[in-house]
């Protein structure tokens, strides 16, 4: 069946469910929503174990400085966030 612009629908290349505008090769919105949701979650548990060992490297490597401690801190907050955005992309990628 051909979609408005003339092109063919294509089928989504996981449940070969047929979108309009989609790729060929991509997944439909709703592959692409559970792929997502799993890779969110493995990028949970990666990234709270890394920051587990910041924090931890943090408690018992830091100086007992208050200032350095807020910087330990910051690095701990950044830790999660960077090793989340990486291991949520990289998940993406290797789920199949």
């Amino acid at each position: 069946m051909l979609s408005r612009g003339g092109l063919p629908e294509v089928p989504c290349a996981r449940c070969e469910r047929r979108v309009i505008g989609l790729a060929w090769g991509d997944l439909c919105p709703q592959c692409l929503a559970e792929r997502s949701k799993r890779a969110s979650r493995v990028a949970n548990r990666i990234s709270l174990a890394a920051t587990l060992l910041m924090g931890l490297y943090v408690a018992f490597r830091m100086p007992p400085d208050p200032m350095a401690r807020v910087y330990g801190a910051i690095a701990v907050l950044a830790t999660y966030i960077i090793v989340r955005r990486i291991s949520s992309r990289v998940a993406l990628e290797i789920m199949k």
